[in-house]
């Protein structure tokens, strides 16, 4: 589709910008940007606490005032023009200039803020919680939002910040930079009380919705540590996170296999990691490297 073209009575000529519609023009890129982000007015709305006819009004508005046509709207989904692309890819660098005014700032009074939204696996909460907590006494102005998930696919979100994941980044995706942390080793456990001559079924971590024969699911590496304490079998999971299980005789090893998995920190690359973010991702990978747990190896970058 072609977009309307530029002439001498357009929007766009600079010599009829009023100091007015660029503000206005600024706001509604910030916006526009978003929506192109979340893949949908709805899921902006929902992500930042305004309303879809709200952001819709935002886009049209910005639209007239530009000239030309920004989006392609679908029910499904929305896609950009071919001019909607050109100017997606100048607010990018605009945002990202603005957020290095406040770095400056921030790195010249030494008082890094901010808010950073923090994805993990809960398996890991016993463990990196501690250091979180360390982090906000080192940096109070840094406002921490977390939430769990073992399977982070996608982060073409900006509402997601940074992901710690003991997955991999898909091969496709091109809205993910992975930074190997450490490697951690994985061992079979079990309840305890079981039977040391009976065999037993690994408790299968999956994210499907429905149970196979012969075996017990669960969606995350938490339910499956819970499933193993309760007895339905034996389950695969991070060493460090079962040594306090072992140790105090709920848990013991079902058998002597071990494998390694790569923690892995997920950021987004196309706007650039905040002084926030860089200083908490900082701060994991050092703790990571000065500690001496079990079951842990840092991995020098």
């Amino acid at each position: 589709m072609t977009h309307t073209p530029l002439t001498k009575t357009s929007p766009l000529v600079a010599s009829e910008i009023s100091s007015h519609d660029l503000a206005l023009n600024l706001v509604d890129l910030y916006w526009f940007l978003h929506i192109v982000d979340a893949g949908s007015f709805s899921v902006a709305a929902q992500q930042h606490g305004l309303s879809k006819s709200n952001l819709s009004r935002k886009v049209s508005q910005l639209e007239t005032r530009l000239g030309v046509q920004l989006l392609h709207r679908n029910p499904r989904f929305l896609s950009l023009t071919s001019i909607g692309g050109e100017v997606y890819r100048h607010t990018l660098e605009m945002l990202t200039a603005a957020q290095q005014v406040t770095e400056s700032v921030q790195q010249a009074l030494g008082t890094p803020s901010g808010q950073v939204n923090l994805v993990l696996p809960s398996i890991l909460n016993a463990w990196l919680l501690p250091v979180l907590h360390n982090f906000k006494q080192a940096y109070p102005l840094i406002n921490i939002m977390m939430s769990t998930a073992d399977c982070t696919s996608e982060m073409n979100s900006q509402s997601i910040d940074l992901a710690l994941s003991l997955s991999a980044a898909p091969t496709n995706s091109a809205q993910i930079v992975a930074r190997p942390l450490a490697s951690l080793t994985f061992v079979n456990v079990i309840n305890s009380s079981c039977s040391m001559n009976d065999d037993y079924q690994a408790i299968q971590l999956s994210y499907l919705t429905y149970n196979t024969t012969g075996c017990f699911q669960v969606s995350n590496y938490h339910s499956a540590m819970e499933a193993a304490l309760v007895g339905f079998g034996y389950a695969n999971l991070p060493l460090c996170i079962c040594q306090t299980g072992l140790n105090n005789g709920d848990l013991r090893f079902y058998n002597n296999q071990e494998t390694q998995q790569t923690l892995y920190a997920f950021t987004q690359p196309h706007r650039g990691i905040t002084l926030a973010v860089r200083v908490l991702l900082d701060y994991i990978s050092q703790h990571i490297a000065q500690i001496r747990t079990q079951g842990i190896l840092p991995i020098t970058p």
